[in-house]
Formats: C-alpha cells, structure tokens, sequence
C-alpha cells in the first residue's frame, strides 16, 4: 500500500478518517516485535477513549503512548530530511518518563556497548556511533531511495545500533518514513514473520546479503495491502479531490 506525504497528512487531519487504522496496524506490530504485551484491543483502546486496559509493566506503558505520540510526530515532519537531529528526538519522544530516561539514555546515542541477545554481530562501539550515522545519512542522501535502499538503510542502521535500547522501533519508523516520502509500498513488518525478519536481518548484516530481507519485506507489504484494501477507495477519492476539500474547508 503506497500513501503518499500528502495523503497521510490529509487522513491525520480529518476526523473518523483510517488514520487511525494505519496508525494501530503499524503501531501493534511494531511494539509487539519488541516483547510489548499489549494487545490490538488494548491499543485501540487507549487510541480511542484514552483508556489502559490490562496488566503490563510500566515501561511497556510508556513507551506504547509514547510511540502513539512519536507517529503522529513522523507524519508531522515528513518531507523534512533525516538528520542526527531528527533521529535523537525520535528516540527522546519514544524514551520519555521511561526508565531509560531516567537513566539519562534518551535521546542520545548509547553510551556503553551494547549487543543483540543471541546472535553473534559485532555492532558499533559508542565511539563509532556518530560518524558511522553520519556515513549512512550521506549514503542515503546520495541514493535513489528505492525499495533496495531503504532495505540497505534500515539493516546497517540496526547494525550500528546507536541507540541503548529502542533500536528496533526508531529502524521501522525511520522506515516508514522513507517509504512514505519516496513512494514505497509501506513496510510494515507483521508479527507473524517476526522470526523470519530477525533470521534475514543478521544474514544482511553479516553477509551482506539483502535477498532474504526483501523476500519478507515484500511479503509484509503484499499483507499489508490485504488488511488495509479498504484504503483503496479512500485513497482513490483524495488523490483526485483531497487537497481540493482541504482548501475548501479552511
């Protein structure tokens, strides 16, 4: 499903619109990737009436309004090229009242070597982390944001891992950022390949090779456009008459 810029921006504008629905889609799969207990139901929930249902810790808590917050702040500032300055804030919004942040490791790249539990990749000492985010911006900004680049982006992005934690959640929605901005089919990775995601991920890391990657992106994508095949009408209708309806109405 490609939403443009100015399509999201419109659906976030107006009321009872499926915003809401893309929000929850990405936000549930997102934040269960990372161990969050939290239901759709209970998503949809504090997105609809601002109500916490079920047990969960603390931090889950957080982080889940938190990210609620961070992705209509995304959509805010698309078109707006990413910088270091964007990513800390992403990463200051996502930790805030958080332990973390507590701990004075929000919003600012890690400061003690960190690893990903279970795998052997060697990721980039906090030393390294400043320059080594600098090099991959200039890549970024040097190629032709296609589908291939931004897998390349977000696999040595998590290689670098620059942040304490909260690695995984910044990566996807620098992600859908790109996606969004340049006209790429959404890449929302579904829970239920979380293990064939990680699986590729450390290959394309380790070896460079980003086919394994792509495989389960583009099956991500073609879910993706079955849940939310309702949108084709709707998306239809703004691309023809949206701007239009929203000069009308200020």
């Amino acid at each position: 499903m490609i939403l443009t810029t100015e399509v999201l921006k419109f659906l976030k504008d107006t009321p009872n619109s499926a915003y809401e629905s893309v929000k929850t889609e990405f936000l549930y799969h997102s934040n269960k990737l990372e161990g969050s207990t939290f239901t759709k139901e209970n998503l949809e929930k504090y997105l609809q009436d601002n109500i916490i249902e079920g047990s969960h810790k603390i931090d889950d808590v957080y982080e889940t309004i938190n990210s609620t917050r961070l992705f209509d702040f995304i959509v805010d500032t698309l078109e707006e090229p990413l910088s270091k300055r964007l990513m800390l804030e992403f990463h200051r919004m996502l930790k805030d009242k958080t332990l973390d942040y507590e701990r004075g490791f929000a919003g600012c790249w890690k400061k003690i070597p960190n690893m990903i539990s279970g795998v052997d990749l060697k990721l980039a000492q906090p030393w390294e982390v400043e320059s080594k985010i600098e090099e991959l911006l200039k890549q970024w900004e040097d190629s032709n944001k296609t589908f291939e680049d931004i897998i390349k982006f977000h696999a040595q992005f998590e290689n670098i891992h620059p942040y304490q934690d909260g690695n995984g959640r910044i990566g996807r929605f620098i992600m859908l950022k790109q996606c969004v901005e340049n006209g790429v089919d959404l890449i929302l990775i579904d829970d239920q390949y979380s293990a064939e995601y990680k699986k590729a991920l450390y290959i394309a890391q380790s070896q460079k090779d980003y086919s394994m990657l792509s495989d389960i992106f583009k099956k991500c994508q073609s879910l993706l456009d079955q849940k939310l095949e309702f949108l084709k009408e709707t998306i239809k209708y703004i691309d023809q008459n949206g701007i239009e309806i929203n000069q009308q109405s200020m």
